[in-house]
């Protein structure tokens, strides 16, 4: 009887023996997966940390020194274009518009490459001809200029210039990222006044040059560019209203007509936008 006790005495402390090793493990085992979903979570932060360093490093900053060689660049590609001809003046390298046109997009964006297409090139019996006029204004680093950050994918380069033509300007030369290469994207001409002359330059050109109603015609718009340009009405110079923007300016054409043998051509010596609210002239890059 009592070996019966003891047995079942014996059994009963085994049982216990096996539920508390279980429930040990049962204990280690929550333990381990917690630190499973602890150290998951870590890594998928580090992750998405990771993956935010990498967006920042897609988009890279652009520098001084390397915003001027890129308009350094721009000028020389328009400039070995048009310096690169034959006998006859026709460029040399390019039998179309749209060749030339290729060439300066690899700099320039779309638009500013068709505004010099059409401006300085003219295309005639399967040849292209450099157009007679003034180059635009390039950047002079030897100049004083401002560099400005407009956002992460675009910035500016301004810088005061005088020329004879078009007498005391400011330039704005924005530089912006398409897909991977930063090119210039657009030049903009603002015309300034000399200290000493700031208040003759500033006289409202409606009194004077858009009338006494003050309403601007087609007529009186080519008479503003003639006296901004210093042209005599019997000049051959060209003074032509071509049309209005989008704003509603006046966009006059100035040019020479250049005879080649036989043929004639119009050689543009400039483009220039005539403000229709205040007369206004400003040169059309």
């Amino acid at each position: 009887m009592k070996k019966k006790i003891l047995l079942v005495i014996i059994f009963m402390l085994f049982s216990l023996f096996l539920m508390a090793c279980s429930n040990n493990e049962a204990e280690e085992k929550d333990v381990e997966e917690v630190d499973n979903d602890q150290e998951e979570q870590t890594e998928d932060v580090e992750s998405v940390k990771d993956e935010s360093n990498e967006d920042e490093e897609q988009t890279p900053s652009l520098s001084e020194t390397k915003a001027i060689e890129i308009l350094n660049d721009y000028r020389d590609t328009f400039m070995e274009a048009i310096e690169n001809t034959d006998n006859e003046g026709a460029i040399a390298g390019y039998e179309t518009k749209a060749d030339l046109k290729a060439e300066l997009t690899t700099i320039m964006s779309d638009v500013l490459a068709e505004s010099f297409v059409t401006h300085y090139f003219e295309e005639d019996n399967g040849k292209i001809y450099v157009v007679a006029m003034d180059a635009p204004v390039w950047f002079d680093e030897e100049q004083e200029y401002s560099f400005e950050q407009i956002n992460d994918t675009e910035y500016e380069i301004v810088q005061k210039q005088s020329d004879e033509l078009v007498g005391n300007v400011r330039m704005t030369y924005v530089i912006t990222l398409e897909e991977d290469d930063w090119i210039v994207s657009e030049v903009r001409s603002e015309q300034i006044s000399d200290d000493t002359n700031n208040n003759e330059q500033q006289q409202p050109a409606s009194e004077e040059d858009s009338g006494d109603d003050g309403e601007l015609t087609d007529a009186k718009a080519e008479d503003i560019v003639r006296k901004h340009l210093n042209i005599d009405q019997n000049s051959e110079i060209n003074v032509v209203m071509d049309h209005n923007n989008e704003e509603g300016d006046y966009v006059v054409q100035v040019y020479e007509l250049v005879s080649n043998g036989e043929t004639s051509h119009t050689a543009t010596l400039g483009w220039y936008i005539v403000d229709k609210d205040d007369g206004s002239v400003e040169e059309m890059m």
